[in-house]
């Protein structure tokens, strides 16, 4: 006897297909290499794809992301996102500097903000390419700025010694298992390296 999918069932697979094409979507959209998208499901605590997810876990995951400023395209819209290059890597390090806790609000209007009181500019698409430089340098500055100071104190303790590392990735590695160094991670590397400074 041949069985059919019931309505409920052929439901909830349409709507787990229509839930991974949108987060394939905003992940476009908001300019998201695969390494930030990893790092933002991580940071949320789900499967790091959506084949290994259920259908509360893409909602919430969709949910986030459009949080972090993807907009399901309607006829009518407000202002566009801007959609540039440089914008895309502008969120994209955002999304970053969120998944690794410096950043509380990974919302759209909290990078505007942002870049609005850096740039005295009110939108993304309004600033100029030189503009928009010097933001996504700040960006990758901010990014990067505790990894560096603990790789520099690192190296000068591993050559008197008194690391077991000289670098910043292997030591978060070695002491708490972390993969990513997160602000919270970068503090305990700092209060760990510093003791070891006496």
């Amino acid at each position: 006897m041949r069985t059919y999918p019931t309505p409920q069932r052929a439901n909830s697979s349409q709507n787990r297909a229509r839930l991974v094409q949108l987060i394939h979507i905003a992940k476009g959209q908001l300019g998201m290499d695969d390494d930030t998208y990893r790092a933002m499901l991580a940071g949320l605590e789900l499967p790091n794809s959506t084949t290994r997810m259920s259908v509360p876990e893409l909602t919430r995951t969709l949910e986030h992301m459009k949080r972090s400023g993807f907009q399901v395209r309607s006829k009518v819209t407000a202002r566009r996102m801007a959609d540039d290059a440089q914008s895309k890597m502008m969120r994209g390090l955002w999304l970053e500097l969120h998944a690794l806790g410096y950043v509380q609000n990974p919302d759209e209007s909290a990078l505007t903000t942002w870049v609005t009181r850096e740039t005295g500019v009110d939108a993304l698409q309004w600033l100029n390419s030189q503009q928009a430089q010097v933001t996504i340098e700040k960006l990758k500055q901010w990014r990067w700025r505790d990894e560096r100071k603990i790789d520099a104190l690192a190296q000068r303790l591993h050559a008197q010694g008194k690391s077991p590392s000289s670098s910043a990735v292997e030591l978060a590695k070695l002491w708490f298992g972390a993969e990513k160094i997160t602000k919270t991670t970068a503090q305990q590397l700092l209060v760990r390296l510093k003791a070891r400074e006496k």
